[in-house]
Order: C-alpha cells, then sequence, then structure tokens
C-alpha cells in the first residue's frame, strides 16, 4: 500500500559514505560520495567496480545510503 511519493531516499551524511543509485541509468550500482553540491541537491559519486574509476553527479533523490556488504565481503 505504499506509493512511491511516500517515500525519501537518506542521503548519508558523512564523507566518503558508500550511496547505492536508485534511479537513472546507473540504478543498481554502488560508490562512494566524493564530494557533495548543496545548492545543486546533488552529490558527486564514484562507482564500485568501474575500472575507468568514473565519477557522475547525481541529484540527491537518484542515491541513497547504502549499508550492504562491502567489495570485500
Amino acid at each position: 500500500g505504499l506509493r512511491a511519493a511516500m517515500l525519501e531516499t537518506v542521503v548519508p551524511r558523512g564523507d566518503s559514505d558508500r550511496v547505492m543509485v536508485v534511479l537513472g541509468e546507473h540504478a543498481g550500482r554502488v560508490g562512494r560520495i566524493l564530494r557533495r553540491e548543496p545548492g545543486k541537491n546533488r552529490a558527486l559519486v564514484q562507482l564500485d567496480r568501474d575500472e575507468a574509476g568514473r565519477v557522475v553527479p547525481l541529484d540527491y533523490d537518484a542515491i541513497c545510503h547504502y549499508v550492504g556488504g562491502g567489495e570485500d565481503d
């Protein structure tokens, strides 16, 4: 009985916190916040397991705090 409008993603507050991408072409990927851009409501995220070490700007609504296992798990 939940609608998407009832939910809100949680963006972590700590530096280098892990996030999961929940919207867009990178949905399902995990990465680390490198820098926040509060005025633009987005963060620069480095995606895990990306050979190129790609850094992508993502809106806060497209990411959420990730508390799952790490790459070493």
